[in-house]
């Protein structure tokens, strides 16, 4: 996803992001560009990560930010309007490695001929300057991403909290730190009241406020010289172990 920090005066205007959020055309970026079973994500939590009673927590929020020209132009309009302006010249904080480039490249180009008036202005940095910049929010839009740390919504939702220590972007919703709050405790013991909390605070952060501006769920492709036996894979902590690895000929 792209972070969108608020300390930016137009970035915490809610038409700018909505305009940004939507701007974009993430299929594109997920068959062309990525082009390794990658998939748009128009959510926060993934798709297939957690379910309950056999529903995924994908299936009651579903999409909730898509690429739509004509409502994000709408919305920039309005955004510029309300600031004053009639152009926006904004930071993109991303990576050095050319996978990062060349997503970047793409989203700078999309982002720029979708939204009339807006420059977006690359800076790819190291990882470790990324998050040093990160630390002290010196940054626009930064391209991000999470991979959770165990096998519940939560892992993501609590991201978002009011001066969370991942959150330094600047975004506070009251009702969504209630939400996360109950879900932490109250909820922690009723798993249909926990995940309906969480879903709302979704669908608070994205469809209401347009916090983040979701881009791509990750896949990843890789090849397995087939001597080699019992890689294990995982959908969250460590992407692999290799304890059990044997080589057999």
């Amino acid at each position: 996803w792209l972070k969108m920090n608020q300390k930016n005066e137009a970035l915490q205007n809610l038409n700018i992001r909505k305009a940004i959020a939507q701007g974009f055309n993430k299929d594109d970026l997920a068959a062309s560009i990525l082009n390794n079973a990658s998939v748009p994500a128009n959510y926060m939590v993934p798709q297939n990560f957690v379910s309950l009673d056999g529903k995924d927590f994908r299936e009651k929020n579903g999409d909730l930010i898509t690429y739509n020209l004509e409502e994000a132009q709408k919305a920039w309009k309005a955004g510029l309007k309300e600031l004053g302006v009639d152009k926006l010249t904004i930071r993109y904080l991303g990576g050095d490695t050319e996978a990062s480039k060349k997503i970047d490249s793409y989203m700078k180009n999309q982002l720029e001929k979708n939204l009339p008036g807006l420059t977006v202005e690359l800076e790819s940095v190291p990882f470790a300057v990324r998050l040093e910049r990160d630390n002290s929010m010196d940054y626009d839009l930064q391209a991000a991403g999470w991979g959770p740390d165990y096998g519940d919504a939560i892992s993501f939702a609590d991201l978002w909290v009011t001066d969370g220590g991942s959150n330094r972007m600047g975004y506070s919703n009251k009702e969504y730190d209630k939400l996360i709050k109950a879900a932490q405790t109250d909820l922690a013991t009723d798993p249909k009241a926990n995940f309906e909390a969480l879903q709302e605070a979704e669908r608070i952060l994205l469809q209401e406020d347009f916090g983040i501006a979701p881009i791509y769920q990750r896949a990843e492709n890789f090849l397995i010289n087939p001597k080699v036996k019992n890689i294990a894979t995982y959908q969250y902590g460590p992407d692999y172990c290799y304890k059990w690895v044997t080589i057999e000929e």
